[in-house]
């Protein structure tokens, strides 16, 4: 890995994310931050930024007051869970639902994408979930009070299924649809199967000639009546299948003649055996209880894609979707009257791109609800809960539940002046997409995200800002510098609040550095060399680093003192300041070794660690200044590496250095996991401590020591869902 790619793992990350509310999670092993002496180093609990969100797949009103909406949404974790929601006639309140056992990574992904409530103390879900390398249904029940798991069959022969629907008349009677693959054909086959009260049953479906090889599922059913049930079917858009409507009379599923074998049809509901509407992809059957009809929808819900309907009587229905109105893709309504269909105008949530209703219910012809989710940022598949309600003369948005969820952060610097107070620096996404800054605070008992100014990206695309190093005097003057939208970027802390300032020598590369010896002297660079120094009051630019062609790191005694050091044309590089001037410092050491941070205690005692090539494998390295030559030291790297760096050193005196970084394993329970690295160095000898490590691995960038015996390092880890989080450890 190269010195340009290291800061990238580190934290440093460019990607091209209007912003969600900051909500801080804190994730982590134990409650500690800097603290006092410990015999190992421990993970302590860490900030980090959440997003909302939840996707509402489908709406079951029982009254006015007594709507349930069930879907999925992405935890604090990473991991989907189903999702519930509870309509009172005010507002929604979010209900606990089970999940499959094992929900505890990203590949399970359970989803609950039907409801169905004929009482207010009754509904049944039903969803999906990925059981090993397969789909398999699930169904849930809601008594009033609580979501229970219920025991479905399993399709017999079957190699994978799933449920798509499920409509109830009473608590005891329910039919729920779906698709399975045939383990003997290797099709795939519409299943239904009913429920009695009690448990489920299987059922016989029509299915097409079997020579056709195509793939067939039941994508909606809607019951009247135990004796009257209507489900259609249909392949998808990589399966292409049959279209398919079946009637169930009480005791079998028989074919129903479909208008169009190009028909595609979403959602269905029907009132009597003589009254159903079917909508799908910019169109509408009805159901007259002998045959289905096309009808036409005018406007933009004609051209759109109703995704569900709900029907009170033959009179009325409601059906909703979305619409493509370039560039952006926007909710759609359309009402029936008995006689026409009329497209309405469905509110769209200011800040979304991309929205879609895909359910809707009605209770009254002056009271539904609908559900779906929108986005802020098209490209960020960010979804967030969306709610709509009808009251018989317009649509209204609604707060629909929109939990927190997972994205992705990481800490690239830390700063910590005593026990009680740190700062750490990185970068967060929000719903936008945007890229903005992170940074938290140490108070001696827990870590907080605190406010900070992200300038706007003037070209119009989301923010680029992150923070790459941080260096503080005092709990009332902190400097950090990073790389963002609008060029390089400085932020200072008075102790209250973080405020935006301009480095006039600086320049937009991603890796910037800071050295603060006192509130009255900084010296900040980036990893071209160019320099800045601050005087207590403003930045002015400064003479440029010499000799090196790539800067990674610097740290400051005085105004009159600071080492530099990186890499050169022919190895790693350093430089010293005398308050005027950088002069050029030759380090030890062969061609492939790079330093990439350095910590001075005195003007003739710095430490300076990075990585070094052997063979083709990286490993860590080590040099000592002694006020007159940089000399390599030995360090020792972790018994089962495929390759090891140092990206991060803080020393407290001349026999008390601790470095961090990490290796990528070449253990087999491990393999290719990047892991921590803790090294100390005792004035002697660099030895290896013990760090601990999140079941997915980690990796530190940065350390600092408030003594000897209080150390915190800050980088990043993935969370059990494989979303990026922040990784805080404390140690001596």
């Amino acid at each position: 890995m190269s010195w340009r790619e290291l800061f990238t793992v580190a934290g440093c990350l460019k990607r091209a994310m209007v912003a969600a509310p900051l909500v801080i999670i804190v994730v982590g092993a134990s409650a500690v931050g800097a603290q006092a002496a410990n015999p190992t180093w421990t993970i302590a609990e860490s900030a980090n930024a959440t997003l909302s969100g939840g996707n509402i797949e489908s709406v079951s009103c029982s009254a006015p007051t007594a709507c349930t909406a069930v879907g999925t949404d992405l935890n604090t974790s990473g991991i989907h869970v189903t999702l519930a929601e509870r309509w009172n006639g005010a507002s929604w309140q979010r209900q606990a639902t089970p999940n499959p056992t094992g929900d505890t990574t990203s590949s399970v992904a359970p989803a609950l994408v039907g409801v169905s409530c004929p009482a207010a103390n009754f509904c049944i879900a039903v969803g999906n979930y990925q059981s090993g390398f397969v789909q398999a249904g699930m169904a849930e029940t809601w008594n009033g009070h609580q979501w229970t798991w219920q025991s479905f069959p399993v399709p017999g022969d079957s190699s994978g299924w799933q449920l798509t629907g499920v409509s109830c008349t009473s608590s005891r009677f329910c039919e729920a649809v779906g698709g399975y693959s045939d383990v003997d054909t290797g099709l795939n086959d519409t299943f239904a199967a009913t429920w009695n009260g009690i448990s489920w049953s299987s059922q016989s479906t029509v299915n097409p000639d079997p020579n056709d090889f195509e793939f067939e599922q039941f994508n909606t059913v809607s019951c009247s009546s135990k004796t009257f049930c209507v489900a259609w079917a249909s392949g998808n858009a990589g399966n292409p299948g049959e279209t398919l409507a079946e009637q169930w009379n009480g005791s079998s599923w028989l074919v129903q003649s479909v208008p169009s074998a190009n028909a595609t049809v979403n959602s269905v509901s029907c009132t009597s055996a003589n009254f159903c509407e079917a909508v799908g992809l910019g169109s509408a059957y009805i159901w007259d209880g002998s045959a289905w009809t096309a009808q036409t929808i005018p406007d933009s819900a004609g051209s759109g894609n109703l995704q569900g309907v709900s029907c009170t009587s033959r009179n009325f229905c409601q059906a909703v979707g979305e619409y493509n109105s370039s560039p952006n893709v926007v909710p759609v309504a359309a009402q029936w009257r008995g006689s026409a269909w009329t497209s309405q105008a469905a509110p769209n949530p200011a800040t979304s791109t991309f929205a879609h209703l895909n359910a809707v219910s009605c209770a009254s012809v002056n009271s539904c609800e609908a559900g779906g989710y929108f986005e802020v940022q098209v490209t960020s598949n960010d979804p967030k809960a969306l709610a709509e309600g009808w009251h018989g003369d317009a649509w209204q948005l609604q707060q629909a539940v929109a939990p927190r969820g997972a994205t992705y952060n990481v800490l690239s610097g830390v700063s910590c002046v005593s026990a009680s107070f740190c700062e750490a620096v990185g970068t967060h996404f929000d719903s936008a997409d945007n890229q903005d800054i992170l940074a938290e605070t140490w108070n001696g008992q827990r870590w907080t995200i605190q406010s900070t100014p992200n300038p706007a990206n003037p070209y119009g695309s989301p923010d680029d800002n992150s923070l790459d190093q941080i260096s503080c005097v005092s709990a009332l003057f902190c400097e950090a510098v990073g790389a963002g939208s609008t060029g390089a970027l400085t932020l200072i802390w008075n102790g209250t609040s973080w405020t935006l300032q301009t480095r006039p020598g600086a320049s937009d590369v991603d890796s910037q550095l800071v050295s603060c010896p006192s509130a009255s002297f900084c010296l900040a660079a980036d990893a071209d060399g160019h320099v800045d120094t601050w005087d207590g009051t403003s930045w002015s630019a400064g003479p440029a680093v010499t000799g090196l062609t790539f800067v990674g790191s610097i740290s400051c005694l005085s105004a009159t003192f600071c080492e530099a050091v990186g890499a050169g044309a022919t190895g790693p590089q350093g430089a010293v300041w005398n308050g005027t001037s950088w002069t050029d410092q030759t380090v030890a050491g062969p061609v492939s070794t790079a330093l990439s941070a350095v910590s001075c205690t005195t003007a003739s005692s710095c430490e300076g660690v990075g990585e070094v090539a052997d063979n083709g494998q990286e490993g860590t390295v080590a040099e000592s200044w002694d006020g007159s030559a940089w000399t390599v030291q030995s360090t020792p790297d972790p018994s089962s590496t495929q390759g090891s760096q140092l990206t991060g050193v803080s020393c407290t005196s001349a026999t008390s250095c601790t470095a961090v970084g990490w290796y990528t394993s070449s253990n087999v329970s491990s393999f290719g996991q990047r892991l921590t690295v803790v090294e100390v160095w005792d004035g002697t000898t660099w030895s290896l401590e013990s760090s601990p490590n999140p079941s997915t691995g980690g990796l530190l960038a940065g350390v600092s020591c408030a003594s000897s015996q209080v150390c915190t390092a800050v980088g990043q880890a993935e969370n059990e869902g494989g979303v990026q989080a922040t990784l805080i450890e404390t140690g001596d």
